[in-house]
């Protein structure tokens, strides 16, 4: 979820990842970096990757490794953060 100021920069996000892991992980630090930033590619994948890197920990089963996880949230990241600034550019 994303919500823009008026002029058009994050005025606040959060980001919460879902079977990463044992339970639902809040991505602090990828919201924090998006605040006060317009809605460039650029920041996007920038909050995408510490998101992965940093805000998850995800485990390896026998279903995917933490890596190929981290991998999947990254793409994930950055595609539902993509939505979220259409969504809310067009609430404004």
């Amino acid at each position: 979820v994303v919500t823009l100021d008026e002029n058009k920069l994050c005025q606040q996000a959060r980001m919460v990842f879902l079977s990463a892991g044992d339970g639902p992980m809040v991505a602090h630090q990828a919201a924090e970096s998006l605040k006060g930033q317009a809605p460039t590619l650029e920041a996007i994948r920038a909050a995408a990757e510490i998101a992965a890197s940093e805000d998850i920990d995800p485990g390896s089963d026998i279903h995917a490794t933490a890596e190929f996880r981290r991998h999947l949230a990254n793409v994930l990241a950055r595609r539902a953060l993509e939505q979220a600034f259409e969504r809310a550019a067009d609430n404004k």
